[in-house]
């Protein structure tokens, strides 16, 4: 069997096996790193079920910055025809490509989810007898679905959704004498988004919105125990790697330190390492939690260590960026 990864975020891990069948060996944190992965947003509009915490770069930029990095050609294709979809992932797959495809797991055969969530990555290793073979995140590695399923969760409509997107990969330059530089791009770039963002719901000043916000759950949502539960999931158990994201970005701190010599990012590994223990004990406050008491008082500390985040990510992003 082929060595594939079922790794922990599924836009990262989608590429580490489109990389490695190209004898590209790089780690799932490295990538993740590379794709400028870390972020956070805040999001609620009335057409959303629950409000959304985000802790990574909107969904298809992390494949799109890391292959640049690594100075590797990323093909993209869309379109609205199923059949034409199926068609151009069949020839490449005939030609031996592994091809990443964005798609809503919930319509695939194998899938268990309760919900939609048209921003999902796996990569497709193979095909045959009308079924095709993929590779999923821990949990569920390699797994096979039906034609008619594939073609649904390609299609499907929502948020975050792209009409059948597909990633193959193209001619590579990647030379790992170039990786220090690399990294170092992609941390000061990090860093510069996370200081700077566009809007007040994203990057540091994002904290501040979701404190006040969870403050108020229990009172101005429809069903605020639906929307604890939901977070909870985004924070540890929804292809985050634990921690929302920051234990992913430690690693990869802990790698670019070693390729680079720069002690600063060992010493913020160790900060990030910390604050991904810090998203996971508000994941525990409401894991399985429905009780309005309990709710509300978690929602009061909820919003407490948020607020506390807020300025200790700012204060590490900005030693990596070294401004004051």
């Amino acid at each position: 069997m082929a060595n594939w990864l079922s790794g922990e975020h599924c836009e990262s891990s989608a590429l580490v096996n489109m990389l490695r069948s190209r004898d590209i060996d790089v780690s799932e944190p490295l990538v993740f790193g590379l794709g400028r992965g870390l972020s956070f947003l805040y999001w609620h509009s009335k057409q959303m079920p629950a409000p959304f915490l985000g802790g990574r770069v909107k969904p298809d930029h992390l494949i799109r910055n890391a292959t640049r990095a690594l100075g590797v050609e990323l093909r993209e294709s869309q379109t609205t025809s199923p059949a034409k979809a199926e068609r151009e992932l069949v020839a490449a797959l005939e030609e031996g490509e592994v091809v990443g495809l964005k798609l809503d797991r919930y319509h695939l055969d194998y899938a268990e989810d309760s919900y939609h969530f048209a921003a999902h990555y796996v990569p497709c290793v193979g095909y045959a007898s009308g079924t095709y073979t993929v590779v999923e995140t821990q949990g569920l590695g390699v797994r096979t679905t039906g034609r008619e399923s594939l073609a649904r969760a390609r299609a499907a409509k929502g948020p975050m959704s792209s009409r059948s997107l597909a990633f193959r990969l193209g001619d590579s330059a990647y030379d790992p004498a170039g990786l220090p530089a690399a990294c170092r791009e992609a941390v000061a770039e990090t860093a510069h988004a996370f200081l700077n963002p566009p809007i007040t719901n994203m990057g540091h000043k994002g904290f501040g919105k979701a404190a006040a916000a969870v403050r108020g759950w229990c009172d101005t949502l429809d069903d605020p125990a639906a929307a604890f539960s939901f977070l909870s999931h985004s924070i540890e158990d929804g292809g985050t790697g634990g921690g929302f994201f920051r234990s992913l970005w430690a690693g990869f701190l802990d790698e670019a330190a070693e390729l680079t010599g720069e002690t600063s990012y060992a010493a913020a590994a160790d900060t990030y390492r910390g604050l991904a223990a810090d998203w996971t004990r508000i994941a525990r406050l409401v894991a399985g939690e429905s009780d309005p008491a309990v709710l509300r008082k978690a929602a009061e500390e909820i919003s407490a260590v948020l607020t506390e985040l807020g300025q200790a990510e700012r204060d590490a992003m900005a030693k990596l960026a070294g401004t004051p």
